[in-house]
């Protein structure tokens, strides 16, 4: 039962990051911003199995503005290309903190 309450989290989070992040996107678009701050980052990840790094690296793909450059599994890295950011570590922890935690709850990698 609690599988299914984190999954409809993980997605109800990932609309509202999509909306946002669309509504963002379309504001550089027509307003172009000459300070945009793009860059790579790494983020570490606590999450081991192939479907669920699959799962988030997804989930990042999807959110307009960022993208994931390379899944370097046998370290449990992601390299994350973002459109714009201040902070990138904190960018890195909010989805950690959103999204990779419910999915290793979802699959079963830790207990609630």
């Amino acid at each position: 039962m609690m599988r299914v309450v984190w999954t409809l989290e993980v997605l109800l989070k990932f609309v509202w990051d999509f909306c946002v992040a669309v509504l963002q996107v379309v504001s550089w678009v027509f307003r172009p911003n000459r300070y945009m701050k793009p860059a790579i980052v790494r983020l570490p990840l606590d999450i081991k199995s192939e479907w669920g790094i699959w799962w988030l690296s997804l989930i990042i793909f999807l959110i307009p503005g960022s993208m994931v450059v390379r899944v370097r599994q046998d370290l449990g890295l992601l390299y994350v290309h973002l459109l714009h950011t201040h902070d990138a570590d904190k960018d890195m922890q909010t989805l950690k903190s959103r999204f990779e935690h419910k999915l290793r709850l979802i699959l079963g990698e830790v207990k609630s």
